[in-house]
C-alpha cells in the first residue's frame, strides 16, 4: 500500500522531470516573439520612408528601456536598409527620440505624451506601437498579435504629419488603414 506521502512524490519527481522543458519551451517561445517582432519592424521601416528627412549614414531603431527586452539587437542588426546598417538603441529620455529613425513603444508609458508626439512629428520619427498602448493612437503604426501572427494598422493622418510615406503593398498588408 502507498502511503499518502509516497503519492505526493510520484508528481513532485515527475514535475521536476519535466519542469526544463516547460522552461526551454517558453524561453524559444518567447525569443521566437522577439525575432518576429524584429522582423516586422524591420519589414515596416523598409516600406516606410521620410522623404523630408536627411539620409542618414546609420539607421537607428529606437526602444525604451522598459520595451528593449521586446526586440532581438541581432535579427535587426543583421540588416541593412538603404546600404545602412541598422543599429537597435536603448531610449533613457524623451529628447533622445531625436536621433530615431523608427521609435518602437509596448510597455512604456509616456509622462508627457504631448511632448513625444510633437517630437516625433517634428523629427519625421516612424513610430510602431504595440496595441494597448495609450500612445497607440499618436504612432503610426499600430501592431497586435493573433494565434502567434502579428497584425499593423496604418495611421495614415499621423503619418503624413509626420511626413512619413507607406509604401503601397505595406497599406495593402495593412488590417486595417485610419485616416
Amino acid at each position: 500500500m502507498i502511503s499518502a506521502r509516497q503519492s505526493c512524490f510520484f508528481p513532485r519527481l515527475l514535475l521536476l522531470l519535466l519542469y526544463p522543458c516547460f522552461i526551454q519551451q517558453a524561453h524559444a517561445s518567447v525569443e521566437e516573439a522577439r525575432t518576429s517582432k524584429s522582423e516586422l519592424l524591420y519589414n515596416l521601416a523598409l516600406l516606410s520612408q521620410t522623404p523630408y528627412r536627411p539620409r542618414q549614414e546609420i539607421y537607428t531603431v529606437c526602444a525604451f528601456e522598459e520595451d528593449i527586452g521586446h526586440l532581438k539587437a541581432t535579427s535587426l542588426e543583421s540588416q541593412k536598409l538603404q546600404q545602412s546598417p541598422i543599429f537597435l538603441v536603448t531610449l533613457k529620455t524623451q529628447a533622445d527620440v531625436k536621433r530615431c529613425n523608427l521609435l518602437y513603444i509596448q510597455d512604456v508609458v509616456s509622462q508627457k505624451p504631448l511632448e513625444l508626439q510633437q517630437i516625433i512629428q517634428k523629427e519625421s520619427v516612424l513610430t510602431v506601437v504595440h496595441q494597448g498602448n495609450k500612445f497607440a493612437e499618436f504612432g503610426h503604426v499600430e501592431i497586435s498579435e493573433l494565434d502567434k501572427r502579428y497584425q499593423f494598422m496604418l495611421r495614415l493622418g499621423a503619418a503624413k504629419q509626420a511626413g512619413i510615406v507607406f509604401d503601397s503593398r505595406l497599406m495593402k498588408l495593412a488590417t486595417n488603414l485610419i485616416q
